[in-house]
């Protein structure tokens, strides 16, 4: 049989190497045999999502050095690199790329070993195990050979807990070590207790590294926070009538994108991340050849109450559509590429059960630069029976408001070191805009991450209050816009009017008293707390701004009713995060004109 290694193969994150494949035939090669080598995703995206690596074959001491050669004999090869998927061999890949050494002049003999050697590269920056591909003429070398990339040392710590439990009631506390790439880290923890909200600790002295799982439980009722090693956890309500709410990320890419990496999305999301319910969204023309395996993946990390999954994909529509990602409630679902509705989203709709399926709309107003084009969202075409919400923000940028010079704008989300990419707002396309055209849409936040690292803290989240941890708790607290998004922070928000929750509607006569309820406890010191209001002209007004510079606040604000109204809250939290502003905005509550 014949056999292929990696060499060496084990590497530390974003390590400055040189890496080996050796294939060893069992036959003779003659000449116009084809050896096939291709390293993962992983390995050959440059830096960030964007960019690619590019081999060359001319100077050794130059960034991407390849050369192929058999010890010791005088074969040669003709070695050419193509862009190729890496399982199914389609083109549809940015980042895969294939070599292919075809045998001249002498024949390879038996039992000789040709070496692949790639010089002057950089590890992956994911900390994974992943497979390389081998091929002989055309028939893959079983098994295919490992590549395992290892974690660096901590640059810093999270402690995850719940947003609500109950009093007495045990829950799980996960706290993680990162490395500066956000893969579980190296480091080793020893000695140290997590403390309760009264400095008193709640475990024996801990031993882990990377991440560490442990039950505790909370007396008393109110808001509290636990602490390990001087790091403050997300703040935890605990109440009798715990909702949440619970955090997720539903717009995930993974190695099945053509332009992203990442093989255990669904592990990183539950056991890095800490969420409670996640979905992995990769773009449809890639996810059409790998379906079955998305939607068995899916199913496979579905654990109702624990950690909940959604069967979901990607279609990035032209303007006027724009970006939508489709999921389902069930355990199946089809996965639609543009030319089956000619990509347009009113075509997509129709093809759809609304009780089944939801059509999600994403960064709204962009606009790319690289090359000019639009992927604006026209609300014309938006119908709130498949779109409750809309995705307010996502490392791409924040959609709530048509603001260039914001901290979090298209313009500036993305420039900064390795990607060093800027794309456009496009006034018109920004949920404000859509509430003004009297749609009555929810947000959520989501990360749209390309290296399978759902749930990072400054790539967004989406919190979900609901009555249960499963896909129909998940789905109906969507569906009910039961939500809020954040730019990746476990911000709590409360907020009503006249007791109607957030996403929900309510009535009042003119002149009637309106009882406006805020409550906001952050993770860090909160900048501000804004409260917002579109009259029926569709002019937004400031009611409130507050810089409370505590970490908890809370306010009840009276206005008198006067025509259909709309109030949201705009949340900021002080500091940056990979130079992105931290911030949370609620669903919006209208007030209508009662009879």
């Amino acid at each position: 049989m014949p056999t292929a290694r990696v060499v060496p193969d084990r590497f530390t994150v974003l390590q400055p190497c040189e890496v080996r494949v050796e294939v060893t035939p069992d036959r003779e090669l003659s000449p116009g045999s084809v050896i096939e080598v291709q390293f993962p995703q992983s390995w050959t995206m440059d830096g960030c999502a964007s960019f690619t690596k590019k081999y060359q074959m001319e100077d050794p001491s130059a960034p991407e050095y390849l050369q192929v050669y058999v010890p010791g004999e005088a074969c040669s090869f003709d070695v050419r690199v193509e862009q190729r998927d890496f399982d199914t061999g389609s083109e549809m890949s940015r980042h895969g790329r294939r070599i292919y050494a075809t045998v001249e002049g002498d024949a390879v003999p038996a039992g000789r070993t040709i070496v692949f050697d790639w010089r002057n590269t950089l590890a992956s920056r994911r900390a994974e195990t992943e497979i390389v591909h081998v091929a002989i003429d055309g028939e893959r070398v079983e098994p295919m050979p490992e590549i395992v990339t290892y974690p660096r040392e901590e640059a810093r710590l999270k402690v995850i807990a719940p947003s609500s439990v109950a009093p007495g009631a045990d829950f799980e506390v996960l706290i993680v070590s990162l490395d500066p790439y956000e893969n579980a880290s190296s480091t080793w923890h020893e000695g140290d207790a997590l403390l309760g909200p009264d400095g008193e600790p709640l475990t024996d002295p801990l031993r882990f590294h990377g991440n560490c799982r442990l039950t505790v439980a909370l007396e008393g009722e109110g808001v509290q926070r636990l602490s390990f090693r001087g790091v403050l956890s997300n703040p935890i309500r605990v109440t009798e009538n715990p909702r949440g709410p619970y955090w997720g990320d539903i717009h995930i890419h993974t190695r099945w994108s053509h332009d992203a990496i990442g093989r255990f999305p669904y592990e990183y999301a539950r056991d890095v991340s800490g969420l409670d319910f996640a979905a992995v969204c990769d773009h449809a023309e890639s996810a059409i050849q790998y379906w079955q395996h998305l939607v068995g993946l899916a199913n496979e990390h579905n654990d109702p109450g624990r950690f909940v999954t959604f069967v979901a994909y990607e279609n990035g529509l032209a303007h006027p559509s724009g970006h939508y990602n489709t999921y389902y409630i069930g355990a199946e679902g089809n996965c639609y590429v543009k030319s089956d509705f000619d990509g347009d989203i009113e075509k997509l709709n129709p093809m759809l059960d609304p009780e089944d399926a939801m059509n999600l709309p994403h960064h709204t107003g962009i606009g790319w630069n690289r090359p000019p084009s639009s992927t604006a969202v026209d609300f014309s075409k938006l119908d709130e029976r498949y779109s409750p919400v809309l995705e307010i923000y996502s490392h791409h940028g924040q959609s709530e408001r048509y603001a260039p010079d914001h901290v979090n704008a298209y313009e500036f989300n993305r420039w900064h070191k390795p990607g060093r990419r800027t794309n456009r707002s496009l006034p018109g396309h920004f949920a404000q805009d859509a509430w003004r055209n009297g749609l009555r849409l929810g947000v959520i936040a989501s990360s749209d991450d390309h290296y399978g690292q759902g749930g990072m803290d400054f790539e967004g989240i989406a919190g979900v209050f609901a009555d249960e941890l499963t896909r129909e708790g998940v789905w109906r607290g969507i569906r009910g816009r039961h939500c809020y998004g954040t730019t990746g922070e476990r911000i709590l928000i409360d907020f009503s009017v006249n007791g109607t929750e957030m996403g929900q509607e309510t009535t009042a006569r003119s002149g009637e008293d309106l009882k406006i309820s805020i409550a906001v406890h952050g993770t860090n010191v909160l900048a501000r707390v804004e409260l917002l209001r579109m009259d029926a002209s569709g002019e937004f007004v400031q009611v409130l701004e507050e810089r409370p510079y505590e970490l908890d606040y809370e306010t009840t604000v009276r206005e008198q009713f006067d025509a259909p109204v709309m109030y949201y809250v705009r949340v900021q939290q002080e500091g940056m995060i990979q130079d992105r502003g931290i911030f949370a905005w609620s669903s919006p509550i209208w007030v209508d004109s009662s009879a």
